[in-house]
């Protein structure tokens, strides 16, 4: 018994290290930066009923770059070919 509790401990411990460690769980975007981001995304690539259209990852991968971005306060459109 003693040695299940030393080893939750143990594990508790290993987890809230990285946790701590971990950049994106410090320094992470706020609610406002998520909205414009959102609303960014959905102008630029607009919503399509399910099963209409092939979806793409586009929408996700703008979404995403700009939360990276977060420090910028523009969101622009993607370059297309």
């Amino acid at each position: 018994m003693r040695e299940a509790v030393s080893g939750a401990a143990i594990r508790f411990g290993v987890v809230l290290a990285l946790l701590l460690s971990s950049r994106a769980a410090i320094a992470a975007p706020d609610a406002e930066t998520a909205k414009r981001c959102l609303r960014a995304a959905y102008m630029v690539y607009p919503y399509k009923r399910p099963g209409a259209a092939p979806m793409n990852g586009d929408r996700l991968n703008f979404f995403q770059q700009c939360m990276a971005q977060e420090s910028t306060k523009s969101a622009e459109a993607p370059k297309r070919d």
